[in-house]
């Protein structure tokens, strides 16, 4: 499958050929000597590629290059986007997306100073010290209604802790983007399986830590917006720089 000519004309269309965010325009004018120049990609927000980043098994491989899926950005932050998928999760692109293209529909001509839109953080809000989490409830309470991940785990790993700690963490993203669209029998599934997996980690000596931190979306046409990132890591039970509070 490919983008069709059809879907890259209403995607710059209704993207009115700028970054959804920085909203830099992405032709170039010409010189005396050349063309144009494209300095825009058509992005996937969800990667059809196994190992691509946002990569959700949901999605049949024939709607990958539907508009539905498709961005409209610069190459920086394509690059940036995929670079930083944890953060950038297939919901906040979307968001992004909407949000960019009522921009074009509505505000084109009177909001050319309008700022970019982009997250940003707070010192105050980033946490020192991440928590221990016992039990799997509290671990998907952590994860429910948030947006993105940052995920770290231990060096030097073996073969068979990258497939406990790395399917640990994978399952973890993968509660993080449907948390706040579960059932509650769904949710409580959820909890089951990563206690399971807490155990799992450690009677292989492995500590569980997390604990979330509320970023804010700004810029475009509404007014800014608060999400929450969860914190994971998971680390060696010996490791030096674990702080143990008594």
């Amino acid at each position: 499958m490919a983008i069709t000519d059809k879907s890259r004309k209403i995607l710059w269309g209704r993207s009115g050929n700028r970054c959804a965010i920085c909203r830099q325009r992405l032709v170039v004018d010409e010189t005396s000597v050349d063309s144009e120049s494209v300095v825009g990609d058509e992005c996937h927000i969800n990667s059809g590629a196994l190992s691509g980043p946002r990569y959700d098994a949901a999605i049949e491989p024939q709607s990958i290059d539907d508009i539905a899926n498709l961005l409209l950005l610069c190459r920086v932050h394509h690059k940036m986007v995929d670079d930083q998928f944890d953060t950038y999760t297939a919901k906040l692109l979307r968001s992004i997306k909407d949000n960019h293209e009522r921009w074009v529909d509505s505000k084109f001509k009177e909001a050319e100073g309008l700022p970019p839109v982009k997250v940003r953080r707070f010192k105050s809000e980033i946490p020192a010290k991440l928590k221990t989490v016992e039990s799997g409830q509290e671990l998907f309470n952590l994860a429910s209604g948030c947006h993105g991940s940052y995920q770290n785990h231990s060096d030097d790993l073996s073969t068979d802790e990258v497939e406990i700690v790395g399917g640990f963490l994978q399952n973890l993203k993968d509660w993080v983007d449907c948390a706040s669209d579960l059932e509650p029998i769904e949710k409580v599934r959820a909890s089951k399986s990563l206690s399971d997996e807490l155990n799992e980690l450690k009677r292989c000596g492995f500590l569980v830590f997390a604990a979330r931190e509320k970023q804010r979306l700004e810029g475009g046409v509404g007014v800014p917006t608060d999400f929450l990132v969860l914190h994971v890591s998971v680390i060696r039970e010996n490791d030096a720089d674990i702080v143990r509070l008594e």
